[in-house]
């Protein structure tokens, strides 16, 4: 039972892990579009009081950085939602994989179970002591 238990403290580490890390390079990411988009409201608001003050020259270059920075926060607007649906795409795959692998161990036992009985009892008793299932109890020395 230790060895089995490793194995999945290893396997919820391992998706804690890649979820944390999503979710940090995430929140890196929204935040850099928050101040993005905090400059351009800026320049925005200076555009605007510039375009009250006098009509036309300063105003275009104003709007053209407002512009320019919602341009780059949709940009990496659409960098994180491409970037998620690659790890659902390769969450998804690794799922599809474990299931495949999962039935043709199943279908190899049941064959085998069909044609050699013995061989799959032998096979079961040793996978029994491979995952520590076989390893019994110790006993407590008395004083």
């Amino acid at each position: 039972m230790k060895t089995l238990a490793a194995v999945l403290t290893a396997l919820v580490a391992a998706d804690f892990g890649a979820a944390a890390s999503r979710y940090k390079r995430n929140a890196l990411l929204w935040s850099a579009i928050a101040l993005l988009l905090a400059t351009a409201y800026v320049f925005a608001l200076v555009a605007i009081a510039l375009l009250l003050a006098q009509y036309f020259s300063p105003v275009t270059a104003a709007v053209g950085v407002a512009l320019g920075l919602v341009v780059a926060a949709l940009i990496l607007v659409s960098v994180i939602a491409g970037l998620n649906a690659r790890d659902r795409r390769l969450a998804e795959e690794r799922r599809r994989r474990s299931l495949a692998k999962t039935n043709l161990a199943l279908m190899a036992g049941t064959s085998l179970l069909r044609r050699q009985p013995l061989i799959a009892l032998g096979t079961a008793i040793a996978l029994g002591a491979l995952l520590g299932l076989g390893t019994g109890r110790r006993r407590r020395e008395r004083p």
